[in-house]
């Protein structure tokens, strides 16, 4: 997806959606941090989220929107149509400016932050093996302010329209199982349907979900 494509969703009198431009970068790393803290990628710190995001704008498979209001940006998603080609081309690429990017990080807590950035270097989006020609969506954040407002679910439309597009067939991500309800609730009531469950971690399980794009969608759907 080029960086300059100006095609837009939503409407001018409330928040609309736009593919993602360099300039976004800080608003979407900030968001990042508010949806995520305490996530492993928070303590990688901002110059590798910079990094990460600026790889789904560059990369050609890359999917990189934001929805943008009155205010600016308040929220974003991001993913993938190529998500095992997408994150070996990045590292291959890249490799340099994310060590640099977690090199603070890596200094104040070497053992701990370190094993969560080899676990970030070795990601490969966990595609489930049954679903061929699928969209990683990698995440999606909202602004607090802007939590309720139905702009995660114009960012979740917005995004899986995109995937179709490029002749992407699913779209799937991983979420926390525990203590993760809201999250898990919005996910189903925008499509998706559990796939699978997995332990990622020693305590940590994780849930797959999958959205057909050929499936008529809720009317109902959750918002965020």
């Amino acid at each position: 997806m080029s960086v300059g494509e100006e095609n837009r969703s939503g409407t001018d009198s409330g928040p609309y959606v736009v593919c993602a431009q360099l300039s976004h970068l800080d608003p979407i790393v900030q968001i990042h941090l508010a949806a995520f803290e305490g996530f492993f990628l928070e303590t990688l710190g901002k110059r590798f989220l910079k990094e990460l995001y600026l790889g789904f704008l560059v990369e050609p498979s890359g999917i990189c929107l934001v929805a943008i209001d009155g205010k600016g940006v308040v929220g974003f998603v991001a993913g993938t149509t190529e998500p095992e080609g997408f994150f070996r081309r990045l590292l291959r690429r890249r490799w340099h400016a994310f060590v640099l990017a977690g090199a603070a990080s890596l200094t104040l807590h070497p053992i701990r932050v370190g094993k969560k950035f080899l676990r970030a270097l070795r990601y490969r989006g966990e595609r489930p093996a049954d679903v061929p020609n699928a969209t990683l969506l990698s995440s999606v954040g909202v602004v607090p302010s802007g939590i309720g407002r139905g702009i995660g679910k114009m960012l979740i439309s917005a995004f899986c329209e995109r995937a179709q597009l490029s002749g992407t067939s699913t779209v799937f991500l991983t979420t926390d199982r525990d203590r993760n309800d809201a999250v898990n609730q919005f996910y189903l009531l925008n499509g998706f349907k559990l796939h699978s469950s997995f332990l990622k971690e020693r305590t940590r399980w994780m849930n797959l979900y999958t959205r057909s794009l050929s499936d008529a969608q809720p009317a109902n759907q959750g918002e965020l």
